[in-house]
């Protein structure tokens, strides 16, 4: 059986063979050059032959073109003749090894190979197909139709807003400008009242501060005074020495004893030292060393052996002195009266810093009402000039956005306008990927976490005959130790958008397959299956 079908296989090829008079494994193209009757130049001319050597299974020719029809030559190739499906042509070394690479069976004409002739049922088979493929492009080519149709129409509408955008962008700008002038005069008047106030407020500081520094000094005295109170002993308004001595804290050697020099130190070498004297000079050098024991929780007994009525009538100066440092400094001096307010930070002069609360906290100045009037004024102004500007800017970024859609390149039908906005997903196991035509791509892990950046638009990049083929976008987001994430897209005839797959040939580098009708354009250019040459 197998002997009857290899024989009618080659009675076919041969009967074919004697049809158009050409060795086996000739291209119809290249029948010319095979002349029985004759010699048989090679076609590269590097040798002349007796035909008989033709297919003799030994390579005569350095381009092989000797033997056609055997595997003799590594650079030949067989002519499949495959009558009803499309010839082809395949490298001679293929010729007679046992396998069917021609759909006709007539490479393998010298082997073991059962090769049975299929090119009937295959070439229907491709016509079949090139049908499907037809009425697809035809479906596509439609709908192309009206993407190419919406694109230009959208391209039109952004022109128009264009140029309304751009007459609102010259009525803002001068409207800004107004703004501006109004402002800048506000600004003007509001600056001339502010230093004016500024002076006052200055001047009131300043007044304030001295009359601060004239209560710390009243207050020193009051210090002074009891301190002196405390060390004059005998209470006869005399502080000697001897009194000193009495008192171990100015035992500055620390050998037990104050000694007669150790105390006339605080009295600036003098024996002894009056109250007026001791207050306007003593009390600075002896100050930090006769606080050193004073703890700021325990009373002095000075402090009550103080004649109550000289106090009295010092603080009752210093309350009456301002009103408004007292609201200030509310319950300040009475606390200080009592040497338990004393710290033992004895170099420094009190300091008073009334505890801040809510109720305390400095408001925000007070202006008088027609300084008032000017600054809200110039608040207002410098917030209508804000709003103006904000308007402004707003209209140039939208003019900004319409000009780029109007110069974009969405094919050469701006078919592909209609999907920009719009996102695509595919998803396999681990991650949805999603393509957003003209803006960028991404991968989302299903399991959570933030979406990684794969890329950019970048530019079309199929060829030159059909670069609206292909899509690229890069600078996505940097690999571990590699580059930045990049991605292509190919573009696909479809009826409909949608993203058929995405894979990572190289790292880093992704591939996303696309279907839609943007890319339907040609075709009237589909190959249809090729006639067949050889009838």
């Amino acid at each position: 059986m197998r002997a009857s079908k290899r024989s009618k296989s080659l009675q076919k090829s041969r009967k074919i063979e004697i049809e158009v008079l050409r060795p086996r494994g000739v291209d119809l193209s290249k029948k010319v050059f095979y002349v029985p009757d004759q010699d048989f130049n090679c076609i590269d001319g590097s040798n002349t032959i007796p035909f008989s050597f033709v297919n003799d299974d030994y390579c005569d020719c350095e381009d092989g073109s000797d033997e056609p029809g055997t595997s003799a030559c590594s650079n030949a190739f067989f002519h499949c003749i495959n009558s009803g499906h499309i010839s082809l042509d395949i490298p001679s070394s293929r010729v007679n090894d046992n396998i069917c690479d021609c759909c006709d069976g007539g490479d393998e004409y010298n082997s073991t190979a059962d090769c049975m002739n299929i090119c009937l049922e295959l070439g229907k088979q491709a016509r079949e197909e090139q049908q499907k493929q037809l009425e697809l492009y035809e479906v596509g080519y439609g709908l192309w139709q009206q993407y190419s149709t919406q694109g230009k129409q959208m391209k039109e509408n952004n022109k128009v807003q264009l140029e309304n955008l751009k007459k609102f962008e010259v009525e803002e700008e001068k409207l800004s400008a107004e703004k501006e002038a109004i402002k800048n005069e506000a600004e003007e008047k509001e600056n001339v009242v502010l230093a004016a106030y500024k002076s006052v407020k200055e001047e009131q500081m300043k007044k304030q501060e001295e009359i601060e520094m004239l209560q710390h000094q009243e207050m020193e005295k009051k210090n002074a005074a009891a301190a002196f109170q405390e060390l004059d002993l005998d209470q006869d308004n005399v502080l000697t020495y001897q009194e000193l001595q009495q008192f171990l804290k100015f035992d500055s050697n620390s050998d037990g004893r104050v000694s007669e020099e150790e105390a006339k130190f605080f009295l600036h070498m003098k024996d002894s030292m009056a109250l007026e004297e001791f207050v306007s000079t003593g009390w600075m050098i002896m100050k930090p060393i006769y606080l050193m024991d004073k703890e700021p929780t325990t009373e002095s007994p000075a402090t009550n052996e103080v004649d109550k009525k000289t106090m009295d009538e010092i603080i009752n100066v210093e309350e009456n002195d301002d009103e408004e440092y007292n609201a200030m400094h509310d319950g300040a001096l009475d606390d200080d009266m009592s040497d338990e307010e004393e710290d033992d930070e004895s170099e420094k002069p009190p300091v008073f810093t009334p505890k801040e609360t809510e109720s305390t906290k400095p408001e925000e100045p007070q202006y008088d009402e027609e300084t008032q009037k000017i600054v809200d004024a110039a608040n207002e102004a410098r917030k209508e000039h804000k709003l103006a500007v904000e308007r402004l800017e707003k209209i140039r970024e939208d003019i900004k956005q319409l000009q780029a859609f109007i110069d974009a390149d969405f094919g050469s039908g701006d078919q592909f306008a209609v999907l920009k906005g719009q996102c695509f997903d595919f998803e396999d196991r681990e991650y949805t990927y999603r393509f957003c035509p003209f803006d960028k791509a991404s991968q989302i892990s299903k399991s959570g976490g933030s979406d990684v950046n794969l890329g950019r638009w970048g530019s079309w990049a199929g060829p030159e005959e059909n670069k609206y083929s292909k899509m690229r976008y890069d600078n996505g987001q940097l690999c571990w130790n590699g580059p930045a994430r990049s991605v292509t897209v190919l573009l696909q005839c479809g009826t409909e958008n949608k993203l058929l797959s995405s894979t990572e040939p190289n790292r880093c580098e992704y591939l996303f397959e696309f279907t839609t009708p943007a890319s339907c354009s040609l075709h009237e250019d589909v190959n249809p299956v090729h006639q067949h040459t050889e009838l």
